[in-house]
């Protein structure tokens, strides 16, 4: 009897040796999916499904402006003819315009566009912002003087001339007005005429009347 309370006695411990480590064989359970963090604290903002977000108003501009080259979501493919697409780089050139659905590149102004209101020799030259008070652009565009035939660009009669000349044959003009000292390369025959034989583009033969020889105007 006492050999058989005693057995009894060990399967009582065994099974509570077991049940104590079930506790290091267990899986552990997933609990509730909302621990994980969802749904969010009430401090957190949440976006539904349909929400726009909001950009910032210098990228939602370039957005609607038209790409350089006029293919952009918003560009020249759904404006009008004529509408201005891409910034002008000076004074010389014009505002690139929408045409046939292409944003065209900016427009060279034409030589003698004057640039600058009230300043008379504030001139584009091949598509350049000048002043043409220069041995390179004397009084228009293209008037070069001659240093090896004395000449240097100056003020006569509140008109720019190459002067100093010596022969007519090197003037751009081919005359070397005597009228004034120094002589000037003038726009004349060199008989008291005007001539815009030799003035360049987009320029006419204005008489000096007195204050100064005869010069090319825009």
């Amino acid at each position: 009897m006492a050999a058989m309370a005693l057995g009894r006695l060990w399967m009582t411990w065994g099974a509570l040796a077991l049940v104590g480590c079930s506790d290091f064989n267990t899986i552990e359970d997933g609990g509730d999916p909302f621990d994980s963090g969802w749904p969010p604290p009430n401090d957190a903002t949440v976006l539904p499904l349909d929400a726009t977000i909001p950009v910032d108003a210098e990228v939602e501009a370039d957005l609607l402006d038209a790409s350089a080259d006029g293919d952009g979501p918003t560009g020249c493919a759904v404006l009008p003819d004529g509408t201005p697409c891409k910034a002008a780089p000076d004074l010389c050139h014009a505002d690139g315009v929408c045409k046939g659905g292409v944003c065209m590149a900016p427009a060279v102004r034409v030589d003698g566009y004057n640039w600058k209101a009230g300043d008379d020799t504030a001139r584009c030259c091949g598509g350049v912002p000048v002043y043409a008070t220069s041995n390179a652009n004397c009084g228009a565009c293209g008037i070069k003087c001659n240093a090896n035939n004395g000449e240097s660009c100056s003020i006569l009669g509140g008109h720019y001339f190459c002067r100093g000349c010596i022969a007519s044959a090197d003037c751009w003009s081919h005359c070397c007005s005597l009228s004034f000292s120094p002589p000037s390369c003038a726009a004349s025959d060199c008989a008291g005429n005007c001539s815009s034989t030799y003035c360049p583009p987009n320029t006419h033969c204005v008489l000096g009347n007195g204050t100064s020889s005869n010069y090319c105007s825009y």
